[in-house]
Order: C-alpha cells, then structure tokens, then sequence
C-alpha cells in the first residue's frame, strides 16, 4: 500500500514538474524566482499559511521585491510596494475580477451569466458616491435610530461585530431598497447577515486544486446548489419584502409617466434600468442584483466600523482630541442634520480612520489574473498568461518612505488633510485604479458618521482595558471580539 502511495506520488509530481518545466521552456520567460519547497505536491502550502507574515518576510529577505510561491496546486507571483502599482494600472494586463471569480463564482452561483452583475459597480458609483448629498440626511437619520436601538443609554458589545453589521444595514437598506423597507427588522437582519452567514461556506481550503485547477470551484458551485445554505434563504427574504415596492412602484410608473417622481434609491435605478416597455420588470434580476450589492458593502463597512472603534478604545491619549473636534461641529449645528461638506471639516476623524484602515488590512490581498501573453514588470521579470499576482499589502501600508517615520506605529494624524476615501498607489484599502470600489465614498460617509455619533455621545473603552489585536487566519485579519463598553455621556444626549 505504502509503495502504491510513493508511486502516486511520485507520478503527481514529476506530472506538474515536467508542465511547469515544459511551459517555461515554450515561453522562454524571465520569470520571478520559484521559492525552494520541501513538499512535493504541497508546495508552499502549509507554511504560507502556517505563518504568512513571517514567511512572506522571509521571502522578501532572500528573493527581493518579487517572487513566486506554489500555493493550493498553483505558482502564484507576490510583489510589494514597488511593482504592486503596476499591477493596479495595468488593467488591460491585470484583472482583479476574473481572479476573485475562480475563488468566488458569483454568477454561477445565482445561474447567471458571466459578467452578468458587471453594471452594478457603475450603477453603485454613479448613484450613491456621485450623488452622495443626496443620501447623507438618510444616512445620518437611519444610523441614529441604529445606534439608539442597538445601544441606547449604554451596554457592552462582546463581540461587536455583529452588533455594527445592525447598525451599519440600516443606512445600506436605506439607500439600496428604501427608508421605509429600512425599517423591516428582517429585511435589516438580512442585509446585515448575509455575507457573514456565507462566508464560512467559501471559506473552504481549496485543496481540491492540488488534483485539478478549478475543481475546488466546481465542487464549492455544486455544493452551493445541493444544500439550502444561508445566502438562499436571505435571498428569498429580499425577494418577498421588495416584490410589493417594486409593483407598486411599476404601477405608479406606468399611471404617471413623465410626471412620476421617482424614489431616491438603487432599488429604482436597477428598476430603470431592466424596466420592459409594458412597465414590467424581472423580480429575480432585482433580487439578484441587490444581494449582490449586498454583499460587497455591508460585512467590509461593519468591519471597518468595528476596527476603528477598537483603535479609538486602544488609544485613550488621542480620544480628548478627537472628541473636542467633533464637539466642534455639533456647536455649528443648525438643523437636525450634518450637510456632507460639515462632515468634510471632520479632517482629524478622517484621519483617523484612513490610519485605523492602513493599520488593519490583511497581509495580502487583491490577487489579479495576467491576461495577456506575458507581462514584463519595469524590474525585467516577467509572468506568463493565467498567472496570479497578489500584493503584499501590510507591506504597502507599512512601507516608510510612502507613510512616514514609524510607520509601524499607530498615528491617527498622519493624513491630516488626505481623506479615507482618498485611493493612491500606496493606501490601497479601498483598492486603486479602474477598479478601485465603486463605494468607497459612501462607505467612508457612513463610517464617519457613525463615529461622529458614537464619540459625541459615549465614553467608550474595551473590556477589561484589553487592547483589541486583530486576530490572524492564514494571509487574512478578522476584527477582534474584544469587548466595547459603551458608557452614556451625562453632558450630551446627542442620538435622540
């Protein structure tokens, strides 16, 4: 048995080395140097995610700015600080989505065709970061009603993630489907959980590949339609709640013409946009399109919310500064709520949350797909067709001479002046380039409105004065379930 083993296994491997070889040979490139392994087959897999930071150090140590690893049954090309802009504009070379797609086939997973959501990005951008005035009252007025529901006169969160995802769905419910379905506590519950709920379910280790590319994705697909997991029931919840709205909306269309006044919403541009002449429209195209938008916005927001709060209650030094600017504005307050170009005064809060954003992303991220032939970075290696690029991204955002002396160091005034929202080749949170998040504005909106909030009207600090470190899974960061307190201030009662 044990030699029928070592046969397999020696066959496996001198299968992939003798296609790898053959590859190189064909194209004759100068790639990136391939890093030693010790485990045929396996690869770099076990102590990339062992340790990812500190053998990604390790690397960098000995190979330079950038190198190849064989990970999950494939050579995947890491760069740093220096070529990782490439990547990021190159984008007729690069595509980050067709390579997020082979891990996360969102199409196939709602049956539908490739590059079928591909509009919603633009649709996103265009109606909640182009007119953002227009949703910022909605904003405000819905995360208040959150917060003095979720917190009230004062609690404990542990953990507080779940409990931002609530209080972040309100305003993204508000804005994707309207105010008065943002009322709906399980329309909320739904926005607020459909993401979480999913992503143990994609966060199967894909070891699959070590047998066949892609199959991984084949078999999660398959999974995804065999079982009833949670991305289907909240799929329905958002099919049931909006099917009355979009109908009568189609009627009110249909009765007024060029005179109806249409909602401020997505849910009405998406409408708009598949309407048919006879003033009908597809509910599962709707559906579709909202859960998606869904789950790019409402998990990635509540944990930046979360993480920011847990770097406020880290630093008590900075927390006198950062409230007596919020005090400041409340002071030239005159109606109930912030215009958007009062909350662009906030520029120390701004601050402090790009640091809080630079500070916590992962260890990697944003891996592209090399589109064409080959590519040949300005260092002269070059990566054929099909392979992956991932950004070393703790090392962009620590990089000194892009961020400054310590850049190491938590410092929630080191981009005075440069907003969260703001993308640059070295502060890629919010990713860079064409595709850079199309909500980003809207994000970073919402966010810092709801610290504004949350700083005026609590005394906040962690559990047990426990500092918040964010935990590590493989390349990834989660947020910490330290816990908040959230203690009511007696001189203010902002959130009424």
């Amino acid at each position: 048995m044990n030699l029928i083993i070592q046969l397999f296994s020696f066959a496996l491997t001198f299968f992939f080395a003798s296609k790898l070889l053959r590859r190189k040979q064909e194209l004759k490139l100068n790639e990136p140097p391939l890093v030693p392994y010790k485990y045929p087959i396996i690869g770099h897999t076990f102590d990339y995610y062992k340790d990812t930071e500190k053998f990604l150090n390790k690397c960098v140590e000995e190979y330079g700015e950038i190198f190849s690893l064989y990970i999950f049954g494939k050579i995947e090309t890491f760069v740093g600080s220096k070529l990782s802009p490439e990547v990021f504009k190159n984008d007729k070379d690069f595509n980050f989505d067709i390579a997020f797609k082979e891990k996360f086939p969102l199409e196939r997973f709602m049956n539908r065709t490739d590059k079928y959501f591909a509009p919603l990005p633009r649709i996103l951008f265009t109606y909640l970061s182009q007119e953002l005035p227009a949703y910022t009252e909605r904003v405000q007025r819905t995360l208040i009603k959150a917060i003095n529901e979720q917190i009230g006169d004062g609690t404990i969160l542990q953990p507080p993630l779940k409990t931002f995802q609530l209080i972040i769905a309100r305003p993204i419910a508000a804005s994707l489907v309207g105010e008065e379905l943002s009322e709906d506590k399980e329309l909320v519950n739904t926005v607020a959980f459909a993401s979480s709920d999913f992503i143990p379910f994609i966060s199967i280790p894909p070891i699959l590949n070590f047998i066949y590319p892609l199959l991984h994705q084949k078999f999660v697909v398959l999974l995804f339609k065999l079982i009833n997991n949670p991305f289907k029931v909240h799929r329905e919840v958002i099919k049931r709640k909006i099917s009355p709205v979009v109908e009568k909306r189609l009627n009110d269309m249909k009765r007024d013409k060029e005179s109806y006044v249409p909602p401020i919403d997505i849910l009405q541009k998406l409408l708009e946009l598949i309407i048919e002449d006879d003033y009908k429209a597809d509910i599962d195209v709707l559906t579709d399109y909202i859960i998606t938008a869904i789950f790019a916005a409402t998990h990635t927001t509540s944990t930046f919310l979360t993480n920011a709060v847990h770097q406020y209650a880290n630093h008590p030094e900075i927390q006198k500064e950062l409230l007596e600017e919020q005090e400041r504005l409340l002071g030239f307050k005159t109606g109930p709520y912030y215009t958007t170009e009062q909350m662009e005064t906030l520029v120390k809060l701004d601050s402090f949350f790009r640091e809080t954003l630079r500070m916590t992303t992962s260890i990697v991220f944003f891996e592209h797909k090399v589109l064409n032939a080959h590519y040949t970075f300005s260092s002269g290696h070059q990566v054929p067709k099909g392979r992956h690029v991932t950004t070393r991204l703790q090392e962009v955002h620590r990089d000194e001479e892009s961020h400054g002396e310590n850049p190491d160091e938590f410092n929630f005034l080191r981009h005075l002046g440069n907003p969260a929202s703001r993308v640059e080749k070295h502060y890629l949170a919010f990713s860079f380039g064409k595709h850079a998040c199309p909500g980003r504005y809207f994000a970073a909106n919402e966010i810092k409105n709801a610290l504004h909030y949350l700083i005026l009207t609590y005394n906040i600090k962690n559990v047990n004065e426990e500092k918040a470190v964010l935990p590590i899974r493989g390349p990834f960061k989660r947020s910490s379930d330290v816990g908040l307190i959230f203690e009511k201030r007696k001189d203010i009662n902002f959130c009424n």
